[in-house]
């Protein structure tokens, strides 16, 4: 039997998002004690690095960041458990998957909003230069579509 591999388009847009999700509670939870000039030392900036922040445009991201990072560790909680779920479900004739589908759906959909949300606090911290340079750097397109 040959193994073919097809191009999941869901799958790939759930692995891009989660990808960045997970960083920002790791971002948020990370501290300036022992970071490196790499990170900038600030919560969150690391993200940023190409647009030269300013130390209080790299205070104020912090800050948005920490506040955002509880809300972000309990939702990606739930995107996880859900997404287990639903792949638990596959071996079970009696599993319900389209309620399985709908709630891992869901809760891929409210991590994406709180992403949405935080940048929405994000952006208007930022140079018009700076978000010319967000929007140009690789992988902000596939995070946040044409524009």
């Amino acid at each position: 039997m040959k193994f073919q591999q097809k191009f999941n388009p869901y799958l790939a847009s759930v692995l891009a998002a989660t990808s960045v999700a997970f960083a920002l509670p790791a971002a948020a939870h990370s501290s300036g004690a022992g970071a490196t000039e790499h990170s900038q030392g600030e919560p969150g900036t690391h993200m940023f690095r190409h647009l030269n922040l300013t130390a209080e445009q790299r205070e104020q991201v912090s800050k948005i960041f920490q506040e955002q990072a509880p809300a972000f560790k309990a939702r990606m909680e739930a995107d996880r458990a859900a997404h287990e779920a639903l792949r638990k479900a596959e071996a079970d004739p009696n599993a319900n998957l389209r309620q399985l589908a709908d709630a891992a759906g869901k809760a891929h959909a409210d991590v994406a909003v709180l992403r949405a949300e935080t940048m929405r606090k994000v952006i208007p911290l930022l140079t018009p230069e700076q978000r010319a340079r967000l929007e140009q750097a690789p992988g902000h397109a596939q995070h946040h579509g044409p524009r």
